[in-house]
């Protein structure tokens, strides 16, 4: 079994995308689950943003990082995808990450382990805000939940804190609330999620085959709509 290093946004999602990757994890056939583990040390990157540009040598460093961990097999990149521009050009979810798959491979994707790249439609909080109807702490009074959460609420944090008994706090909440939830089919609604359960996916197919990829790519089974 080889290891699934994710590398992540902030502290919240070094928390709490561990355990969603593991619970999407644990849902795929039977033969799929003995290729991977997810380790649960996820490197904080701190944004697309922070790996692109002229600190784009940040993101062969993270990855080099994570190549140097044992029994590596694959690498999944989640960000958040709230940029209104990266390097220039206007933010497009799939350029962005074909762009990262592809510089991917000055660290070793593609030969010595594989690597995906799942960008987030606005923020995490967004699976958590279509999943709220399964949270027993949603206010009575809450909001209605917005029909396509991936276009608004832009601040994803703050509809969560003020429909929540008791708020949000980003940091242990997106970790509790992840952990509590088993029932993620409203977020299957959401492009983000359906990209990251495919994501995972891919990756462990390929790793249980001994082969490697680095996508999304030109050709993959990874690819969707532009922007």
């Amino acid at each position: 079994m080889k290891r699934l290093v994710l590398c992540v946004e902030g502290q919240g999602e070094c928390a709490s995308v561990p355990i969603l990757v593991g619970k999407l994890m644990s849902l795929l056939p039977s033969e799929l689950q003995s290729s991977l583990f997810v380790d649960g040390d996820a490197i904080r990157v701190g944004g697309v943003e922070k790996i692109t540009g002229r600190r784009r040598a940040d993101f062969e460093r993270y990855l080099r990082v994570a190549a140097g961990r044992k029994k590596i097999g694959a690498v999944l990149v989640v960000l958040d995808a709230d940029a209104d521009t990266i390097e220039e050009e206007p933010f497009c979810h799939v350029r962005v990450a074909r762009l990262l798959a592809e510089r991917a491979k000055q660290a070793g994707a593609g030969k010595m382990f594989s690597l995906a790249v799942a960008l987030l439609r606005q923020e995490y909080e967004s699976f958590l805000i279509a999943s709220a109807g399964n949270f027993p702490s949603l206010r009575p009074e809450a909001e209605p939940i917005p029909p396509d959460v991936e276009q608004a609420p832009r601040g994803a944090k703050g509809w969560l804190d003020r429909n929540l008994v008791g708020g949000y706090r980003s940091v242990p909440d997106q970790m509790e609330l992840t952990r509590s939830l088993n029932d993620w089919s409203a977020a299957r609604a959401l492009k983000s999620f359906c990209r990251l359960e495919r994501a995972i996916r891919e990756l462990a197919s390929v790793v249980a085959t001994g082969q490697h990829v680095s996508t999304p790519g030109p050709v993959s089974l990874f690819t969707a709509p532009v922007g």
